[in-house]
């Protein structure tokens, strides 16, 4: 089978659409798959090919929506690639220029379109527009989205969140949930040895015996960073060996710190950190912790758990699914829940923690990037039979009306 697939954001970006989509075409690749990947590059004033075979489109770049581009809806060059490709299947991940481009490209080329949205983008709008024009923004962003999921043969997203999103906007395409994939070859936690996780502790000046936490994601408001900042503040205190490290960049970076600095809270900042070091960074860490409520599904939270971590993440009951309590972390709606459950990891001994390790790494060992390819080709054909279907009922239509 040959499948497009369509993003707004691509390597060297790390984020979590990127990650999926990388793990789904390595799948697919492995499988015997040809795939074509489209996506929004504003470095570029023409198209081009790289070296990996992706099609970078000359965009503008989204500065309030780090790592994004925003390519025309439609360029005749990159439907003669897309055309001579000749897909199966399109596939967009991502709703704006290239998006749209999908769509229209579908139309022409009379291709089965399959949407899988990724974002709750009610959650981000703020990155789009001031406050006075976010009724406005909110309203075109959720008739976009209705646009696109109407026009598919198939929808999928990544958790019930993404199911609720579209039943809201009334969208009638079948859905099929998709749980994001990990790919636990990358993510190994014997390629993580003592060395190494002395080494790096040491480079960010964190103890060895200090139970150490870590968040992965961008610093932005909709992650709650200050609500977990605030907790740390309010239940856990530098003298209790419970450390913090928080990895990524974003709008609110130099705030966060602020904070952090004016608490007086044990929390180191890396920075940006590239996506083949991740390793490396969850190897040196204990524990992976989240206060976001806006996730679909945090790939981030997966990586983690592939490497071997325990997850305390904020209770979300649209994510009830991705952790179980004792099983590979806990869900907390507090400050005193969130610093039980650190204390508890804290007093662990090196048997319960293997343990632990290897729960985590069990929970995510069905979701490798040949289950997700499995998963989509599946869909892939679904989406060939309905768009045959609509094909053939609209054909009777027009010969009965003849």
């Amino acid at each position: 089978m040959k499948i497009a697939l369509l993003t707004e954001t691509w390597h060297p970006y790390t984020n979590g659409v990127t990650t999926h989509i990388t793990v789904l075409a390595d799948g697919l690749r492995d499988l015997g798959h040809e795939v074509l990947l489209i996506t929004a590059d504003p470095d570029l004033r023409r198209h081009q090919v790289d070296a990996q075979g992706v099609l970078r489109c000359p965009g503008i770049a989204m500065k309030r929506v780090y790592g994004y581009g925003l390519a025309a809806p439609f360029n005749w060059k990159r439907y003669r690639i897309l055309r001579d490709f000749r897909p199966d299947v399109i596939h967009i991940h991502q709703e704006f220029g290239v998006g749209t481009f999908g769509l229209l490209a579908s139309r022409l080329l009379k291709v089965p379109l399959v949407y899988t949205l990724h974002t709750a983008y009610d959650e981000y709008l703020h990155y789009l527009a001031p406050p006075p024009l976010m009724p406005l923004v909110r309203m075109i962003s959720r008739s976009h989205v209705k646009l696109l999921a109407s026009a598919a043969a198939m929808t999928t997203g990544p958790s019930e969140k993404a199911a609720a999103y579209l039943k809201a906007r009334k969208v009638t395409t079948p859905f099929v949930l998709v749980p994001n994939s990990v790919d636990l070859e990358r993510f190994q936690p014997a390629d993580n040895s003592p060395h190494l996780r002395t080494a790096l502790r040491r480079q960010l000046g964190i103890d060895e015996k200090t139970t150490l936490a870590i968040f992965v994601g961008r610093l932005g408001r909709e992650k709650g960073l200050d609500h977990l900042l605030e907790a740390w503040h309010l239940q856990v205190s530098s003298e209790q060996n419970l450390h913090l490290l928080i990895v990524g960049d974003g709008p609110d970076g130099n705030a966060l710190k602020a904070l952090a600095r004016e608490k007086h809270l044990p929390v180191t900042f890396a920075g940006k950190v590239p996506h083949d070091a991740m390793p490396q960074y969850y190897g040196a860490a204990d524990l992976f912790v989240t206060a976001s409520t806006t996730e679909m599904m945090s790939i981030a939270l997966l990586e983690a758990q592939a490497t071997g971590l325990p997850v305390l993440q904020r209770f979300d009951p649209w994510n009830r699914q991705q952790v179980n309590d004792g099983v590979n972390g806990f869900v907390y709606d507090d400050a005193a829940t969130l610093a039980r459950h650190l204390h508890f990891f804290h007093r662990l001994s090196t048997t319960q923690w293997q343990g632990w390790r290897l729960r985590c790494r069990r929970h995510v060992a069905q979701q490798d990037k040949t289950h997700l390819a499995e998963t989509l080709l599946d869909i892939y054909r679904q989406a060939m039979i309905r768009s045959s279907c609509c094909s053939a009922a609209a054909l009777a239509s027009t010969d009965v009306e003849g």
